[in-house]
């Protein structure tokens, strides 16, 4: 480039306690370094109070702001009126029925668990599902909608941190088409939070409803009509293999979305760059770059807006895909045999 500068291409994917503005003319918002943090807070903010600390907390505030009256109405008892509040329901009703209660099977899917006590329920069965047992509530029957507030379904558990993180990864990826902004989940520190959260709740999730020797067994194949050395070979490959898959797959979780995010943002910033380029060239004197810079720009920006358009669906589909696949994993937790 004419100028010599050296433009850094993640600085809209990196964390840092500065916002920058405009970093060619040096236009950028100061927050609190970690050297003006307070001793005693320091173990809490090691690093200062960055841009996606503060980030997140606006997501969450949008949460509470936005969703959380309307699924309070909801749960009154009152119907959705308006466009925002039959969309919010949409959005919630589509989590618990076609992700939770398609990915985790209900205690009913299946006659006994092999760690149940014959004539007894379920042991990690509620006061609410043994009622309904005993009255004579059918398998399938609705539970958990918006309006009643009840639970017969045990996907119905899990649905406050299905929804959650649906929408607080959903308002992260969106605040980052936000001019001047970023997403929060184009940090691999964020979305390893994310994903930490989940592989708790996953495996707790798997010894609440198995027990830990079940659950473990349960990584343990099968394996019959061979020789007693080459069953336990097997078996112990498997199981090193189904165990490692325990940490592989939520790291996955997360390296997914933070490289989709960051991808989608580095993208849009090359594509805006070419005007940059062109007239760095052309103020140097180049007499094609001068001739193509409006073109390029006017094509630059059509992109642009065409790929941020995508962008909006791509949030969503990735917050989608965080909490279908956290919803797939609990389901082969909590029920192995499924």
């Amino acid at each position: 480039m004419a100028s010599g500068k050296e433009v850094d291409l993640f600085h809209h994917a990196t964390d840092s306690t500065t916002f920058d503005i405009f970093p060619t003319i040096g236009w950028k918002i100061e927050l609190i370094a970690a050297k003006d943090i307070p001793s005693s807070l320091q173990w809490l903010f090691p690093y200062g109070f960055t841009k996606f600390m503060l980030l997140e907390l606006i997501a969450a505030a949008l949460v509470i702001l936005f969703v959380v009256p309307v699924v309070r109405r909801l749960s009154s008892g009152e119907p959705a009126r308006g466009k925002w509040a039959n969309a919010v329901e949409g959005l919630l009703l589509f989590i618990r029925d076609e992700v939770a209660r398609a990915s985790i099977p209900d205690k009913h899917a299946h006659d006994h668990h092999a760690h149940d006590v014959p004539g007894k329920p379920h042991r990690d069965e509620t006061p609410h599902e043994i009622a309904r047992d005993q009255a004579g509530g059918a398998y399938g029957a609705p539970g958990m909608d918006l309006e009643a507030g009840t639970v017969t379904h045990r996907a119905d558990y899990y649905l406050p941190l299905l929804w959650s993180l649906f929408l607080f990864v959903l308002f992260c990826n969106l605040i980052g088409m936000v001019p001047f902004s970023a997403s929060p989940t184009a940090s691999i520190m964020v979305t390893g939070v994310l994903s930490l959260i989940t592989f708790l709740v996953i495996h707790i999730a798997g010894v609440k409803n198995n027990g830990a020797g079940p659950y473990m067994k349960s990584m343990i194949p099968q394996v019959d009509g061979l020789p007693k050395v080459m069953q336990y070979m097997i078996q112990a490959g498997v199981f090193a293999i189904e165990f490692m898959s325990l940490f592989i797959r939520n790291i996955v979780l997360a390296v997914r979305l933070f490289a989709n995010m960051v991808g989608g943002h580095t993208a849009l910033f090359l594509v805006l760059l070419f005007i940059q380029m062109v007239g760095m060239a052309a103020s140097g004197g180049n007499s094609t770059a001068d001739m193509i810079f409006w073109p390029v720009t006017f094509g630059s920006v059509v992109l642009v807006i065409l790929m941020s358009m995508l962008e909006l669906f791509v949030a969503l589909l990735q917050a989608y895909v965080f909490v279908m696949l956290t919803a797939t994993f609990i389901g082969l937790a909590v029920a192995p045999e499924h």
